[in-house]
């Protein structure tokens, strides 16, 4: 094998290592300004969100088209679900944690309720086209997704919250659609691709909703311990879940997920 393939080899067997802040000293999680630290969260999830969905990570093969429309229509209701408990439950919750004087931000989360639910919306009308139906009162949520839905619930403020919600899945998220080599282009007909892109136009607000909501208890050593944390939790069982979900549509990932160190 050529020492070029070798090179191209190990990297592929090498996870992506992102920095575990929650195990960092009060002293080095104090040394950079509260915009430093948010940025440091910001850049994790968007490194974790661009490894775990570059297609080129993966090998593919051909399902069955009813096995994949089966999988397909799973990994739709799965996102609907999302869209209607992680995109009204959790900003709810931030709003009423809120001080009273964080009107405007109240106020641009409000915004971001009706945003999810016109994403429910658009992923409602995608398993119409595919014959089913979102029943998300029905849906039998896999234990990973209790876990991520568990991390937000025990979250006490709305800081916390935002750690795991707009500043981790959310800009996990927007790598379906700005990163080149998103696996989705592959796995998903250009209808539903659209839709993603439709989607993914109103993520931009909602993450500023979450960096200020991080800048607002971004100050102590102990608070970024507490945001870094929850955003860990989360990711942690992002990667897991939407891994699963596609492998599922009709690939194979041939890179270990990325890692906390």
């Amino acid at each position: 094998m050529p020492n070029t393939e070798k090179t191209a080899q190990l990297v592929m067997d090498k996870p992506l290592s992102v920095p575990a802040y929650s195990k960092w000293s009060d002293s080095e999680l104090s040394q950079c300004t509260p915009n430093d630290f948010m940025q440091k969260l910001y850049h994790r999830a968007k490194d974790i969100g661009d490894d775990l969905y570059d297609s080129r990570t993966y090998e593919f093969f051909t399902l069955a088209p009813e096995i994949y429309q089966e999988n397909l229509v799973l990994y739709m209701r799965r996102r609907a679900w999302s869209e209607w408990y992680f995109g009204t439950v959790a900003q709810a919750r931030e709003i009423t944690l809120l001080p009273e004087n964080q009107v405007n931000l109240k106020l641009r989360l409000a915004r971001q309720i009706q945003d999810e639910m016109r994403h429910y919306d658009v992923f409602t009308q995608q398993l119409r086209r595919f014959g089913s139906e979102p029943r998300i009162a029905e849906f039998e949520l896999p234990p990973i997704l209790v876990q991520m839905q568990k991390v937000q619930t025990e979250a006490k403020t709305a800081s916390e919250i935002a750690a795991a919600n707009q500043f981790a899945g959310e800009i996990v998220l927007s790598s379906m659609t700005d990163l080149e080599t998103s696996i989705f282009k592959r796995l998903f007909d250009k209808e539903l691709m659209d839709a993603i892109y439709d989607i993914e136009k109103d993520e931009p607000p909602h993450i500023a909703n979450g960096k200020d909501l991080i800048l607002l208890e971004c100050e102590t050593a102990d608070q970024r311990r507490r945001l870094a944390l929850a955003q860990e939790k989360y990711l942690g069982f992002m990667m897991q879940l939407h891994v699963t979900e596609i492998v599922k549509l009709g690939c194979r990932r041939m890179r270990p997920l990325p890692v906390f160190e």
